[in-house]
């Protein structure tokens, strides 16, 4: 497979996202395009895949149905559900406001939401790596549609504060629920208009859209299940329901749809861009807890590392430190039996011939 140019980020970005590095001095493309299409068949894959070495594309392609009712494929511009890789988008616009020292990672909950329990121990730091003791014992928040704040609102209701879980890594998806509200709080903008601005408008994104909103131009996939979670079949025979008010409640942690390549410009915009500073990147992505998640990433040695799944959608983002290597791939099937991860990681480790 030829290598394949990759589309500026930003006029403004200097870290070398479109970098002219030969990659066919590294990798064989032709033996990797073979094994990751082999590993892809093997999965019965559905969805799109995108890798970058040195700043290029190496390798994209997509497979199967993105509506098998209308007969219509996935192709490299369809955009899928994110889940919850939209936390690192999240966490990277509320470490936007520490640096301009509107927000400290140290602000107790208390001082936005003093209703909730335990809220005048519990910091910005704690929710954004899930060490915060909140539980909600259902993750869906109400069962109409509603303001950002009237959701929240309603949440704050049902949230449970646990002693056993404070300070110690629990994933609870709520925190950035919350962190959602307090970026609202501290700009005085809605979530949408920040996050529109910050990454849709900025990197000119062109398959980016709210899961509640439609465009004539933008293609969103539907999500697929099995009747059977242990099967891995792709049949395509149950398409995934989504009630409206679901893409309201995942306020900030799932609501997002993006193409591959849109991710992966988002993403080598928050982690090798110029969004955030060198010490709010090492302030941010760290290793919270001993499950290595902070700051909407699990943070490895040189890498990190974020998945999404829900909605009959699996989404994985492998991506280097500096941005110049990534594997993003973003699935309209979601199977227990076809775990997509495990492969997303070996293609990531093939890049650097692990």
């Amino acid at each position: 497979m030829p290598t394949l140019p990759l589309i500026p980020i930003s006029a403004d970005d200097t870290t070398g996202a479109n970098q002219s590095t030969d990659t066919s001095k590294n990798i064989d493309q032709d033996a990797f395009a073979s094994k990751v299409d082999n590993l892809l068949t093997q999965k019965d894959f559905s969805g799109t895949i995108l890798v970058v070495k040195d700043g290029k594309v190496i390798y994209e392609t997509s497979r199967g149905y993105s509506n098998f009712g209308k007969g219509r494929m996935n192709i490299d511009n369809t955009t899928y559900e994110i889940d919850s890789i939209q936390k690192s988008l999240t966490a990277a616009m509320i470490m936007k406001q520490v640096e301009k020292g509107k927000l400290s990672l140290n602000d107790k909950l208390h001082k936005f939401y003093p209703s909730i329990p335990g809220s005048k121990k519990i910091t910005i730091r704690q929710m954004l790596d899930m060490k915060s003791g909140l539980i909600m014992a259902n993750q869906i928040g109400p069962s109409s549609v509603m303001s950002d704040d009237h959701i929240l609102q309603n949440d704050i209701k049902k949230l449970h504060f646990s002693e056993l879980h404070y300070n110690r890594w629990y994933y609870s998806p709520i925190n950035f629920n919350l962190l959602s509200g307090i970026l609202e709080k501290t700009t005085g903008k809605s979530y949408r208009y920040m996050f529109t601005k910050t990454y849709i408008d900025k990197l000119d994104l062109k398959h980016t859209i709210f899961a509640y909103d439609k465009s004539p131009e933008i293609e969103k996939a539907a999500g697929y299940s099995n009747v059977d979670p242990l099967s891995p079949k792709a049949d395509y025979h149950r398409a995934f329901r989504t009630n409206s008010y679901y893409t309201y409640d995942e306020l900030g942690t799932g609501q997002v749809y993006m193409s591959a390549l849109d991710l992966y410009k988002a993403e080598h915009y928050i982690v090798a861009g110029n969004l955030l500073s060198k010490k709010s990147k090492r302030e941010l992505f760290k290793a919270g807890s001993s499950s290595l998640y902070g700051g909407g990433f699990y943070n490895g040695r040189n890498n990190k590392f974020a998945n999404g799944w829900g909605y009959g959608f699996q989404t994985v983002v492998h991506i280097s430190d500096n941005g110049k290597d990534s594997v993003v791939v973003l699935e309209n099937y979601q199977r227990l039996a076809a775990d997509i991860k495990p492969t997303a990681s070996q293609i990531f480790g093939m890049l650097n011939n692990n």
